[in-house]
């Protein structure tokens, strides 16, 4: 099955994509990884706006789960992002403003994918975009569709007190996160739960849900089960009044063990590297 990658590439959505590079019956053709412009007054401006809408603390959250895997990232052989993960596996890719830009429509045509997924992308595809994949465009999305559709839904379940959450792979349609469902998973949510732990305990269920979505193709799409818009909640980034009634519940947004787990992750990755090193030796 030949399958094109759009992205943010960033460490969560790579380590959801990172065992399709391994799977046998998948062909990675190309990776459209999408970077949004930090906006006026680049990357220092776009943490005081986010500073002044969810508060400091949660902008340091946000600014530490990034910049630690960045940094990781230069003092590591291990992929930490997409990018990394397609030169290790040959694979060419094109970063751009936008999925649906004509440079990366064009590169998504002449890759000639059967299958498109989306992890973390951070855009609405157009039909032009979901056209270039004959069989289907699936997204992974950390949540149970319809509910908490949208932006950091591992943050907005622990604000609003939910017992549980879950992981949704399903076709893409025109509106974000709202195509047929393929497959869930719910996760029950602990006491001691955190915004990046969720999100850590999310990728790692993605992953292994985006894996069985795609060895389920095509068979499955005649199956797929329409969602019950009625039934739909969407987020955006939280505000201070998020923040404040999310630490209110005595959740935290990370703890030391969340930021181990990382690593971890990327220890798990390294011994994958290994044992693919080992097979292509033999």
């Amino acid at each position: 099955m030949r399958i094109a990658l759009v992205s943010n590439g960033n460490f969560f959505s790579t380590r959801m994509l990172a065992p399709l590079f391994a799977e046998p019956a998948s062909e990675i053709v190309g990776a459209i990884i999408v970077r949004v412009p930090p906006g006026s007054g680049g990357r220092l401006a776009t943490i005081a706006r986010l500073t002044r809408r969810a508060g400091v603390r949660f902008a340091i959250h946000k600014a530490g789960s990034l910049a630690g895997p960045r940094a990781e990232g230069l003092l590591s052989p291990t992929p930490v992002f997409l990018h990394h993960l397609c030169d290790r596996h040959g694979v060419p890719y094109q970063t751009a403003r936008s999925a649906n830009s004509p440079d990366a429509l064009a590169s998504l045509r002449a890759w000639k994918p059967e299958v498109l997924v989306s992890a973390s992308s951070p855009e609405r595809l157009d039909e032009e975009a979901l056209a270039t994949a004959p069989m289907a465009a699936i997204n992974v999305h950390w949540a149970l569709l319809p509910r908490y559709g949208g932006i950091a839904p591992y943050f907005w379940v622990l604000r609003n007190g939910e017992r549980e959450t879950g992981v949704t792979v399903h076709l893409m349609a025109r509106e974000l996160d709202a195509g047929p469902l393929l497959r869930q998973r719910r996760v029950a949510i602990e006491p001691e739960d955190t915004s990046l732990g969720l999100q850590l305990r999310l990728t790692e269920i993605g992953a292994e849900e985006l894996v069985a979505a795609l060895r389920d193709l095509p068979a499955s799409i005649d199956d797929a089960r329409p969602q019950d818009l009625d039934d739909r909640t969407y987020f955006t980034w939280p505000q201070r009044t998020d923040v404040r009634a999310f630490l209110r519940r005595g959740r935290r947004l990370a703890r030391l063990r969340d930021y181990r787990r990382m690593g971890a992750l990327l220890d798990a990755e390294r011994g994958r590297q290994r044992e693919a090193d080992r097979r292509a030796q033999r």
